[in-house]
């Protein structure tokens, strides 16, 4: 029987499961809620629950799984297989996850911050299959980011190598939810986006009345404000991409998460800004597009980095 590998993408509210082939097949799905306020010993026995549950739907059992990757939000040392600290889950801090899980699975278990798990999934089998270098910035809540050069997860030396929306593009800028000023996921994540339009647009309403989404929607329509902080929004991705292009000069720029949902306008203006701004060597060599995994990107990316070290012996 070919090997079939387990993905699981952590979040805050759920965890997404996916059992998937060495090719990156999503052959079989399941979901739970993460139930995270009842702390990581809760969540950690229901993803092991979880693993096998979606393992009997493929009519198989969790011991028939080849390894399990878990792909998870926040700094973690992927060495010790340890998550050092997760936001908007409380008693996160220094949670040995591979240790646990592969205690109750019997089976090996890799973890990778989610981001890198998602920009390995693209580089193995989605947009950026067949590239050799290239980044992905997740565009949500926050912006992520993750590496591939060379055809392997650039992680740093301390696994924070891809905190790319922690550069700074606006020196002594907007105060960023890490503490720093002038990070890019200051000027242009989701909640940037919302909070910079209720400011502008004297909206005293509160904050989860409305989206991110909505102003997109409606810069789509016409309205000034939302057009114009749309625009400003491209531009300061653009300003950081170039960066980035003139650090790393990949092949490709995978961009994915809930801003997918602009468009081809949003997107043809990241790559306009960054024409104008960037090298024109490094420019021309590197295409930007949106990701063709979508939502599946983290879970495969896990699985693949399971794959990896089970077929090599060595990290992804």
């Amino acid at each position: 029987m070919a090997k079939r590998y387990v993905g699981i993408d952590l979040g805050g509210t759920n965890l997404k499961l996916g059992l998937v082939s060495a090719a990156g097949e999503v052959l079989a799905s399941h979901s739970v809620p993460t139930e995270a306020d009842r702390g990581p010993a809760h969540v950690l026995s229901r993803m092991a629950a979880a693993v096998g549950d979606l393992c009997a739907k493929a009519g198989l059992r969790a011991a028939d799984a080849a390894a399990v990757g878990v792909g998870s939000p926040g700094p973690v040392d992927t060495a010790r297989g340890v998550v050092l600290q997760t936001p908007n889950m409380a008693g996160w801090k220094n949670v040995p996850v591979t240790a646990v899980l592969r205690k109750k699975l019997r089976r090996p278990v890799r973890l990778e911050n989610d981001a890198n798990a998602a920009a390995y999934g693209e580089f193995r089998c989605g947009a950026a299959r067949g590239t050799s270098d290239m980044f992905l910035l997740t565009l949500g809540t926050g912006i992520g980011g993750g590496i591939v050069l060379g055809g392997r997860l650039f992680r740093g030396t301390s696994d924070t190598g891809a905190e790319l929306g922690h550069i700074i593009i606006q020196g002594g800028g907007r105060v960023c939810g890490c503490g720093n000023r002038g990070c890019l996921e200051a000027y242009a994540s989701a909640t940037a986006v919302v909070e910079r339009f209720r400011q502008e647009a004297g909206v005293i309403a509160n904050r989860n009345e409305f989206s991110c989404k909505d102003i997109f929607d409606a810069a789509a329509q016409g309205q000034g404000i939302a057009r114009r902080i749309v625009a400003e929004t491209a531009d300061y991705l653009a300003v950081g991409i170039t960066s980035l292009l003139h650090v790393l000069n990949p092949e490709m720029v995978v961009l994915t998460g809930g801003m997918m949902g602009a468009g081809k306008p949003f997107l043809d203006r990241i790559r306009r800004g960054v024409r104008e701004m960037a090298f024109p060597s490094a420019s021309r060599a590197c295409r930007i597009c949106w990701s063709t995994l979508g939502g599946d990107a983290g879970i495969i990316g896990a699985a693949l980095a399971a794959e990896a070290l089970d077929r090599t012996g060595r990290p992804a």
